[in-house]
């Protein structure tokens, strides 16, 4: 259905399947449309210009609270995942040892694209790295930290393992994807897909496993994160049955400039990305995604909830730290996703509250 400007349009996912496994089969979609009367907050209080906001942004603009609001972030991301048994350590160890890290420097260098000049947005210091993602400490760390994310999603949920936590969390907005597909009568299995800001690859193997007959494209800036991608692929390569060649292929680029061939993809998938970049920079990718789509193809968004009561009602302390390593929520918290979509000609926009937390927005082009 296409929405009016005065309305949106909210959706849960409803998961009839048991267990971590993912298929189309027995998931529905259960929608309720709020009207421009909802009073509910559109984003959390901390950011933008609420005066919390502001007092907040004070601090962090104090260079010696922000360094031990830095070291706290860390502190708390860490202990945490290691009490729910993410070797963080020993994971950020192996892949910094020698051997791994001279192997890692060779593919990197391999995959470097000369023209890419990295912007200015993206050279800040994300997730506690004075370097940002520009770091190989920052790239030994994702696996973790993406583990860590998830259990934290599903923290009451004890039994979960870092896996299972992981496989719940993209499964939910893969479940959503599939059943959106069905509802609008689209091709439910997509030829080629590209995930944009792809990191390490894991959402990439992710996305392989669950549209199996699909290439895949990852793209990212980091050719860090895209080195230990690569190296992953190389050592277990998912090989097409048709082709018998990798079904994946890495590439580093940037987002909203991506050189691919207009109406050339299925599916474009932003997993994460877009609450680490400013609005202008947002509504580039959603541009460039427009014109990389063939006619029916899928762009989705997935990335925190603005409108979350969780995110919304962070204690002091967790909403201080977030926004310590994330210089770019004020401008996220407050972009209009879904009209810079219809704004470039996206049909049938929804958004799909994949969890308490999260939000996974599609459109079709």
């Amino acid at each position: 259905m296409q929405l009016q400007p005065a309305m949106q349009q909210r959706c849960t996912v409803r998961q009839t399947a048991t267990g971590v496994s993912r298929t189309p089969v027995g998931i529905s979609v259960r929608c309720r449309t709020l009207g421009s009367s909802t009073h509910a907050p559109t984003q959390p209080a901390w950011t933008g210009d609420h005066w919390l906001s502001k007092f907040v942004n004070l601090l962090i603009n104090t260079p010696p609270v922000y360094a031990v609001m830095k070291v706290l972030a860390k502190q708390a991301i860490m202990s945490g995942a290691e009490k729910r048994g993410v070797d963080w350590s020993n994971n950020v160890q192996r892949l910094l040892a020698k051997p791994e890290l001279d192997a890692l420097e060779k593919l990197r260098a391999e995959l470097t694209c000369p023209s890419v000049v990295l912007p200015s947005y993206y050279l800040m210091p994300f997730h506690a790295y004075d370097e940002g993602n520009e770091s190989w400490l920052a790239a030994a760390e994702v696996e973790p930290a993406t583990y860590a994310m998830a259990l934290r999603t599903y923290k009451d949920q004890t039994s979960l393992t870092p896996q299972a936590a992981f496989a719940k969390l993209r499964g939910s907005t893969t479940d959503a994807i599939k059943a959106y597909q069905v509802q609008h009568g689209l091709d439910t299995n997509p030829e080629v897909l590209l995930d944009m800001g792809c990191s390490t690859g894991m959402s990439t193997r992710w996305l392989a496993a669950q549209f199996p007959q699909a290439e895949i494209v990852g793209l990212d800036l980091c050719t860090r994160f895209l080195a230990v991608a690569e190296q992953e692929e190389r050592q277990h390569p998912l090989i097409s049955s048709v082709t018998g060649q990798r079904r994946i292929k890495y590439v580093h680029g940037m987002a909203e400039s991506t050189n691919l061939t207009a109406q050339s993809v299925d599916l474009v998938m932003f997993s994460y990305v877009i609450h680490e970049c400013p609005a202008a920079v947002i509504a580039a990718f959603v541009k460039e995604s427009k014109r990389i789509l063939k006619p029916g193809g899928v762009m989705t968004m997935i990335d925190n909830n603005p409108k979350s009561a969780t995110i919304q009602n962070l204690p002091p302390f967790l909403f201080t730290l977030m926004k310590a390593t994330e210089p770019w929520s004020d401008q996220y918290y407050a972009f209009d996703l879904e009209a810079s979509m219809r704004a470039e000609g996206f049909k049938e926009v929804i958004t799909v509250e994949t969890d308490h937390r999260h939000r996974t927005v599609l459109g079709v082009a």
